[in-house]
């Protein structure tokens, strides 16, 4: 190798306009993602407390509250941010109208214990998350649960403008499709069951003794039975707990008193109310003060402005921020500098005049 070529000076490295524009839209895309993390670094160590749920709904974006709220744990969804990340528990907040979420962690190993209702954590906007897109289109292919009041569902059956409401007060979609569960509780009756005993070892020995404590009527019919076991089904007109206080009385301890059940099923437009009575599909009638429950399966919504409250999230929590925020600002303007005087070097070079060499218009060579 020639020594004096080792000794030359070697070219100082430039950015090119290319070079920095390149890296000044990667800091300012990462300025704008860190944006929100900026925010809630900056919010109060203590968490706001809220007293509603409307006021959790009208909460600001990356703040930090607490409230008293109810997720309906029937629906609880469970989420991913993304394949490299553990996912999350997403359940909506009854009494919200599917307008407040709450989004707690992926297991519940590592949640710490709580024994009350009260949540905290920071808010987000619904359409702001990443799995927003997936979420919608999950709940409107799938059904949940939803539990209504027997008086509003009796009242839209009756009259299709009456609301549809459930137990929470949240609106429910009428769905004409939509699947049905109604859990009758007989109203009058009970039902006596009967185990074997050394004194009982049958059903007739059953029914004689039920029969003398005035509890089994003569000659009703046996409702069910099984290997050790009878049932009959008795006139409770002063409720169960009635029926099994007789049968203490007449020490029949062997023995227990329970409500009368039936569990029918249906699509919505098979029901209807006939003489104020729920008649569901088969003709089979139920008195509303015989409804224990009316469950629906019904689409829920997230709108894109609904409000999450993402637990286990503290302002404390992004400390680093600051610091990244400042060092890609820092980076911004370096690398705008640098793309300004590419640019401007650029312009002067184009409008430098000829080469050596070269002969200036209007003139001849000498």
């Amino acid at each position: 190798m020639d020594p004096e070529l080792l000794v030359l000076p070697r070219p100082r490295p430039r950015v090119g306009p290319l070079l920095a524009l390149s890296a000044l839209v990667f800091c300012v895309y990462f300025l704008i993602r860190l944006h929100s993390d900026f925010s809630f670094s900056h919010a109060s160590g203590d968490p706001a407390r809220v007293g509603s749920v409307a006021d959790a709904i009208a909460a600001d974006p990356e703040s930090f509250i607490e409230l008293d709220a109810v997720p309906d744990r029937a629906a609880t969804l469970r989420v991913y941010a993304s394949d490299a990340r553990d996912g999350h528990r997403l359940a909506p907040v009854l009494g919200s109208a599917d307008r407040l979420w709450i989004l707690f962690g992926g297991s519940h190993w590592v949640e710490p214990p709580t024994y009350d209702e009260r949540v905290r954590g920071r808010v987000k906007r619904m359409g702001d998350l990443p799995f927003h897109d997936q979420l919608v289109a999950h709940l409107a292919a799938t059904r949940l649960p939803r539990a209504l009041d027997p008086r509003a569902a009796l009242s839209a059956l009756g009259d299709a403008r009456a609301p549809l409401r459930d137990v929470a007060g949240d609106p429910v979609a009428r769905e004409p499709d939509a699947p049905v569960t109604v859990h009758e509780r007989t109203v009058g009756e009970a039902l006596v069951t009967g185990f074997a005993t050394d004194r009982y070892p049958d059903e007739k020995a059953w029914r004689a003794a039920l029969e003398r404590a005035g509890v089994l009527a003569p000659g009703a019919p046996l409702a069910g039975k099984s290997d050790a076991s009878w049932s009959f089904r008795v006139a409770a007109p002063r409720g169960v707990d009635a029926v099994a206080a007789s049968l203490g009385q007449a020490r029949l301890f062997a023995a227990r008193a329970e409500p009368v059940e039936r569990t029918h099923r249906a699509l919505w437009r098979e029901l209807a109310v006939d003489g104020g009575e729920l008649v569901v599909a088969g003709g089979a009638r139920v008195q509303p003060a015989s409804i224990a429950s009316i469950v629906v399966e019904a689409h829920r919504r997230a709108p894109d402005d609904a409000r999450v409250l993402v637990t286990g999230e503290r302002p404390d929590d992004y400390w680093h921020v600051d610091a990244i925020f400042a060092l890609l600002g820092l980076l911004s303007l370096a690398f705008a500098w640098a793309l300004w005087r590419g640019l401007r070097g650029a312009r002067e070079g184009a409008g430098e005049p000829a080469g050596v060499g070269q002969p200036a218009e209007g003139k001849s060579q000498p």
